[in-house]
C-alpha cells in the first residue's frame, strides 16, 4: 500500500475528531458566556417553508435569495421528519426511493452485500445516474462516500437529525454548481431545537432475519438569554444480515429456461423460449472445491475422488430433460448462490452537534459537525482460484502449467530424470498432452479453476469500516436593510478501510502447483518420495506443495492446512476522500418595483477535492486471483462566481395576481477541464392567488470527477449476455457471420452444433476499466413547465394542493462507461472492428471455460452521444378534519414520455423507457389519520410494468417469419407495496408505534440469470414482510 494505516491510527483519529466536536461546542458556549449579558432574547421562529436563515428569513431550495414569500420555480417535493417517522425508516434512502422521480440508485444496502462497497446508499434522480444528483446538507455540499466520485453515502446521514428533505428535480448547476444536472437532494437539519427527543426502535423480517435496532437522542438548549442554541445528537443503528439461504428464490443458482431454449437465427422455437423466460432451471456453478480442469484439449474435466475422470455436462435445450445430465449437475455443481447475502449486517454510531450564537444584533455565528462510524461485512461464495486469464497464475501460457519436469541430479549432472507431479492421478496424467510452449521438451500441461473453500469457513468476506466527518463554521452578517452576507468554511472527509478474505497468492500458487517427488533428497531429510516444489528458490522461501487435483472420498479438500496457510492472502484497501469548501454570499433588495422588491444574490465559492485509494501489492499486480485494482490518487480545485436575480413585474392586477422573472448564472474555473458557464431563466405567473404557473430553462454542467479523470486501470469479473450464444453453422444473420469469423467461436460451433456456453463462461468474464484524462465536461439542457393549484379561496379546499410539471432533459456529451453489452453488440451485431478489438475470446478450452467464450472485455470511459428524459410529474395533497382527528392524503405520480441514450455519437437512439429499472409509470399514495391519542398511516408504492431490453435482448428471439414474439412474454407486471403504521399518543411525552412493511408480502418478479434484470434489488422489495415497533419520547 502507498502508506501504512493501522486500525490503531484509525481509532486514534476518530477519538481526536470527537474531542474536536465537543471542543467546538464548548468554545462557542464559552464565548457566549462572556458577551451575552448585554443582549436581548431572540424572537420566535415563523412557520418554515424553506431553509431557515439566522435572521429568520426563508431560503427555498433552488435559490439563495432570502424572501419569506418566495416559492420554487422548479418541481420540488418535500419529505418531512414526520413522514420519515411514519415510515419507520432507519435509513433515509428507503423513503427517498419511494418518490417516483427518484430512480434506481447505484448503491443500496439491500442487494449490495457482496465484495464491493457493501452497505452504501446513494440517490439517483430521473435515472440519469447517481453522479448527476447533487446531495446537499443545509444547502452546502458534503463529502462523497465513494472514492473518486461525488456520490454521497446517505447511510451516514442521521435520520432523526433531519428536519426535512427537499428533492428538487431540474438542472440547478447555476445555483449550486456542478453535479446538479438531474437535480438536488437537500437535507435540512434541525436547528434551534429545545428539549429532548429520544427514539427507540426494533424490527425483524417475517423469516427472522434483517433484525434492526435503533436508538438515538437529540438534546437542544438555548443559552445566553435565548441568543444562542446548542444541539447534540447521538445515535446507534444496527441492521441485520439477510442471507440468500433463507429465501427459496435466492437459495440456489437459477437460470432462465427461456434463455436456455433460445436458438440462433429465425425459428418458431423462439416462441417457446420466450414463453419460458420467467420459468427457471437449476444452474449451479461448474466450478467447485474439487476444481474444473482442462487437459488433452478437453475442458470442464472433473477429477473424481477415486482418480477417475468425468466432465461437467453442458446444459442445453437438448439436454435440459436428460436425467443423467441433470443428475451430474446436481452432484458436481457448486451452489454459490446460497452463500451470499441480500443485505449485509451493519453497525453505525453517529454523533452530531450544532451551536449558533448571536454575537451582536447583526452577527450570528455557527459551528456544526457530524461524525459517523459505519461497520459492515459483505459475504459471498469462495473466491475463484485460477491459472488462466489476466487474474490467473500463468498468464503467459493461457493458464497451462507443466505436470512433468526434467530434473538434474545435483551430484551427477549426467543423471537427468523425467519426473511427473505425484499429486496428479494417473488417468489425468495419461490424458494430458503438451498445450503450451512453456518448456524445452514438450511436457504435459493442464489448467484449472477451483474455489478457495480450503480457507477459513469456505467463503469470501469483505469487512469494511467507514468514518465520515463533516465540520462547518460560518455565520450571517446583516449589512443594513434586508442586505446580509453569509459566509462559511467546511471541511469533510470519508475514510474507508476494507479487507477481503479467502484469497490466494498467485505467485505462491504458481510455485506450489509445480511439484515433483524429492528423488534426490534436496532437503536432506532422508525422504526421497515426498512431494516438493520444483523451484529451489521457492523451496528456500518455504514453498509448500499443493494438491488441487480433486477431493478426498469424504468430500474434503486434498489441500493440507500447511499448503493453505502458504497460499492464503487477504486484500487490503485504504481510501480517503477529502473536500474543503469556502464561500461567501451577499444578497438583498436593490430597489423597490411597483410589484415588489428586485432582489439579487451574488457570491463566490472555492472548493478543493482530493481522493486516495490504496491497495496491497498483490491486488495492484492482479495476483490475488480475484481482482486487480491499482493505487489511485487525484485532486482538483474549482473557483466559482455566481449571481441570481428575482424581478417581480406585476402584482395584484386583473388576471395577473403575480408575475415574476428570475435568472441565475455561475462561472466555474476547474483546474482540470477549464472554465465553463451554467445558467437558468425562470418565470412564475399567477392569474389568481390560487393558481400558479411556473417555467424554468436551465443550462447545467457537470465536470468529470476524480475517478473519471485519474482512476487507474482495474480488472474484475462481470456477467455478460454473449450475442454469439446459440449461433449455428446454418444461421445467416450478421451476428452469426461476425461470430463465426472468430476461430474460437467457430470451433465451439463445430464441436457442439451451436455456440454452447457454461455458467462460468458468462459469469466469469474479465472486465478492464480505466479513467480517461481527456474526458470533457457534460452539459444538460432542462426545461420544466408546471402548474400549482391551491384553492385557498374555497374554504373546503384550502388544504388541497395539486401540482403538475412537465420535464424535458437532454444531456450532451454524457460521461458514460461503455457497457459490456454495448461493446459486444457493436462488435457482433454492427460488425465494427473498432469495438472487436476490445473483446478477447479463448481460442482453446481452459479450465472451466469453453473454447470461443469471452475471456475479457475492455470497457472505456467516453463522452457519449447523450441521455434523454421527458415526462410528467403529478402531486396532490389534502387534509381535513374527520372523526375527531385530521385525515390526510398525499400522492405523487411520474409518467415517462421518453427515456433513453445514444451510446456513441452518431448511434441510433436506444430507448430505455419501460425497460427494467425505468417503468413508464410509478407513484405513491399516503393515507393518514391522527388525533391527540391515535395515529394511522398507510404508505402505498406503485411500480409499473417493465420489460426486457428491446434492442439488445428481445430481438434475439426472432421467429421464422422474422417477427418477434408478443411483448407480453418479455414483460414484468406491475407491483403495489403497502406499508402500515399505528401510533398511540395517550401517555404524556411518549408515543408508542408499531408497523409492518410490505404488508401483503409482495414478491419480487421471477428474474433469473440470463435475462437483463438491471438492478432488481433496488427496484422491488426482496426481503418480504417485516415488522417493527418502538417508542418516541419528547420532553
Amino acid at each position: 500500500m502507498g502508506r501504512e494505516w493501522t486500525m490503531r491510527n484509525f481509532r486514534t483519529s476518530r477519538s481526536a475528531l470527537l474531542r474536536g466536536m465537543l471542543l467546538g461546542t464548548s468554545v462557542m458556549t464559552l464565548f457566549a458566556g462572556t458577551t451575552a449579558f448585554a443582549q436581548d432574547e431572540t424572537g420566535a421562529e415563523p412557520q418554515q417553508t424553506g431553509t431557515q436563515s439566522a435572521d429568520n428569513d426563508i431560503i427555498v431550495t433552488g435559490s439563495r435569495i432570502r424572501n419569506p414569500t418566495l416559492t420554487s420555480s422548479s418541481p420540488l417535493q418535500v419529505v418531512t421528519a414526520e413522514k420519515l417517522e411514519n415510515a419507520g425508516a432507519t435509513n433515509v434512502q428507503e423513503v427517498l426511493t419511494q418518490i417516483p422521480a427518484v430512480g434506481v440508485p447505484s448503491q443500496t444496502r439491500v442487494g449490495n452485500a457482496g465484495d464491493t462497497n457493501p452497505g452504501l446508499a446513494t440517490v439517483n434522480l430521473r435515472n440519469l445516474g447517481t453522479d448527476r444528483t447533487l446531495v446537499l446538507i443545509d444547502g452546502r455540499r458534503t463529502v462523497a462516500g465513494i472514492p473518486g466520485t461525488a456520490q454521497v453515502d446517505l447511510s451516514m446521514i442521521p435520520t432523526s437529525f433531519i428536519e426535512r428533505v427537499d428533492v428538487l428535480t431540474g438542472g440547478a448547476s447555476a445555483v449550486y454548481g456542478s453535479d446538479a444536472i438531474a437535480g438536488v437532494v437537500n437535507f435540512i437539519y434541525k436547528k434551534n431545537f429545545e428539549g429532548l427527543d429520544a427514539n427507540l426502535q426494533a424490527g425483524i423480517s417475517e423469516l427472522g432475519d434483517d433484525k434492526r435496532y435503533s436508538i438515538n437522542a437529540t438534546f437542544g438548549q438555548n443559552f445566553a438569554d435565548g441568543r444562542g442554541n446548542v444541539m447534540i445528537y447521538a445515535g446507534y443503528n444496527h441492521e441485520g444480515n439477510v442471507p440468500n439461504s433463507k429465501r427459496e428464490r435466492t437459495a440456489s443458482g437459477w437460470g432462465s429456461l427461456g434463455n436456455l431454449l433460445r436458438v440462433g437465427g429465425d425459428s418458431d422455437a423462439n416462441l417457446t423460449a420466450a414463453q419460458n423466460l420467467f420459468n427457471r432451471y437449476y444452474q449451479p456453478s461448474n466450478v467447485g472445491p474439487g476444481g474444473t480442469f482442462n487437459f488433452g484439449g478437453v475442458g470442464s474435466r472433473l477429477i473424481l475422488p477415486d482418480g477417475t475422470l468425468d466432465r461437467f455436462p453442458s446444459l442445453t435445450a437438448a439436454t435440459i430433460n436428460d436425467p443423467d445430465v441433470l443428475a451430474k449437475i446436481e452432484k458436481y455443481g457448486y451452489n454459490a448462490a446460497e452463500l451470499g447475502q441480500q443485505a449485509s449486517p451493519s453497525n453505525q454510531f453517529t454523533i452530531a452537534m450544532r451551536t449558533n450564537y448571536d454575537v451582536t444584533d447583526n452577527l450570528n455565528l455557527f459551528v456544526e459537525s457530524t461524525f459517523s462510524n459505519y461497520k459492515t461485512v459483505g459475504r459471498r461464495e469462495a473466491s475463484p482460484m485460477r491459472t488462466d486469464s489476466a487474474l490467473g497464475a500463468f498468464t503467459g501460457t493461457n493458464g497451462f502449467f507443466p505436470i512433468e519436469f526434467m530434473v538434474v541430479n545435483p551430484n551427477d549432472p549426467n543423471d537427468v530424470r523425467q519426473l511427473a507431479n505425484p499429486f496428479v492421478p494417473q488417468a489425468a496424467f495419461d490424458a494430458a498432452d503438451n498445450r503450451a510452449a512453456n518448456d524445452a521438451f514438450g511436457s504435459r500441461d493442464m489448467s484449472f479453476l477451483l474455489r478457495t473453500t480450503m480457507f477459513g469457513d469456505g467463503t469470501r468476506s469483505t469487512p469494511t469500516e467507514r468514518d465520515n466527518f463533516r465540520a462547518a463554521a460560518g455565520g450571517t452578517l446583516k449589512l443594513g436593510g434586508d442586505w446580509a452576507a453569509d459566509f462559511y468554511y467546511q471541511y469533510g472527509f470519508t475514510k474507508q478501510r476494507q479487507g477481503m478474505t479467502g484469497l490466494a497468492d498467485l505467485y505462491r500458487l504458481a510455485q506450489a502447483v509445480q511439484v515433483i517427488p524429492d528423488v534426490f533428497d534436496y532437503d536432506n531429510d532422508g525422504n526421497s518420495t515426498e512431494a516438493i516444489c520444483v523451484d529451489a528458490n521457492a523451496r528456500s522461501q518455504g514453498c509448500v506443495p499443493i494438491n488441487v487435483f480433486g477431493l478426498n472420498p469424504d468430500g474434503s479438500s486434498k489441500v493440507t492446512k500447511e499448503a493453505a496457510d502458504w497460499l492464503y492472502t487477504e486484500m487490503s484497501r485504504y481510501s480517503k476522500q477529502v473536500m474543503q469548501t469556502a464561500a461567501v454570499n451577499v444578497g438583498g433588495t436593490v430597489f423597490e418595483l411597483p410589484a415588489g422588491p428586485l432582489q439579487v444574490s451574488v457570491g463566490a465559492e472555492w472548493r478543493k477535492e482530493s481522493s486516495l485509494d490504496d491497495f496491497d501489492p498483490l491486488t495492484n499486480a492482479a495476483r490475488n486471483g480475484y481482482v486487480q485494482l491499482l493505487d489511485t490518487s487525484g485532486a482538483f480545485t474549482v473557483k466559482e462566481g455566481y449571481g441570481e436575480v428575482v424581478v417581480p413585474l406585476i402584482h395584484d392586477t386583473p388576471f395577473i395576481h403575480n408575475l415574476t422573472l428570475r435568472g441565475a448564472a455561475r462561472v466555474s474555473d476547474y483546474s482540470t477541464v477549464g472554465t465553463f458557464w451554467a445558467w437558468n431563466l425562470g418565470a412564475e405567473w399567477s392569474p389568481v392567488e390560487d393558481i400558479r404557473f411556473r417555467a424554468v430553462y436551465a443550462h447545467a454542467v457537470r465536470a468529470p470527477n476524480i475517478g473519471e479523470l485519474y482512476a487507474a486501470a482495474a480488472a474484475g469479473i462481470i456477467t455478460i449476455t454473449d450475442p454469439c450464444q446459440g449461433v449455428t453453422m446454418a444461421e445467416t444473420s450478421a451476428v452469426a457471420v461476425n461470430c463465426r469469423a472468430d476461430p474460437g467461436v467457430l470451433a465451439n460451433i463445430q464441436a457442439n452444433g451451436s455456440m454452447t456456453l457454461t455458467s462460468s463462461d458468462t459469469a466469469g468474464v474479465g472486465s478492464i476499466t480505466a479513467a480517461n484524462p481527456n474526458i470533457r465536461e457534460e452539459t444538460g439542457k432542462t426545461l420544466t413547465l408546471g402548474m400549482v393549484v391551491n384553492p385557498r379561496s374555497i374554504d373546503a379546499l384550502r388544504n388541497f394542493v395539486f401540482t403538475v410539471d412537465y420535464f424535458d432533459i437532454k444531456l450532451d456529451d454524457a460521461i458514460n462507461r461503455l457497457s459490456a453489452a454495448t461493446v459486444l453488440n457493436k462488435c457482433y451485431a454492427d460488425g465494427l472492428a473498432d469495438f472487436c478489438q476490445f473483446v478477447t475470446r479463448r481460442q482453446q478450452p481452459s479450465g472451466a471455460f469453453s473454447v470461443g467464450s469471452v475471456e475479457q472485455v475492455v470497457r472505456g470511459l467516453i463522452n457519449s452521444g447523450g441521455s434523454f428524459a421527458r415526462g410528467l410529474d403529478f402531486t396532490a395533497s389534502y387534509s381535513h378534519d374527520l372523526f375527531g382527528g385530521t385525515a390526510t392524503i398525499q400522492g405523487s405520480w411520474t409518467h415517462l414520455l421518453k427515456q433513453g441514450v445514444v451510446p456513441l455519437t452518431g448511434d441510433d437512439y436506444d430507448n430505455t423507457m419501460g425497460e427494467i429499472g425505468t417503468p413508464r409509470d410509478s407513484g405513491n399514495l399516503t393515507l393518514g389519520w391522527d388525533n391527540d391519542t391515535f395515529g394511522l398511516t398507510l404508505l402505498n408504492r406503485y411500480v409499473g410494468k417493465q420489460m426486457f431490453d428491446y434492442e439488445n435482448y428481445q430481438t434475439r428471439f426472432r421467429l421464422a417469419d422474422g417477427s418477434l414474439p408478443d411483448k407480453k412474454y418479455f414483460t414484468v407486471g406491475s407491483k403495489i407495496y403497502t406499508d402500515a403504521q399505528i401510533r398511540y399518543k395517550g401517555i404524556e411525552n411518549f408515543e408508542i408505534f408499531a408497523g409492518v412493511n410490505n404488508l401483503f408480502n409482495v414478491k419480487q418478479p421471477p428474474l433469473w440469470v440470463g435475462t437483463p434484470n438491471g438492478s432488481p434489488n433496488a427496484i422491488w422489495d426482496i426481503i418480504g414482510r417485516r415488522y417493527y415497533g418502538g417508542v418516541r419520547a419528547k420532553f
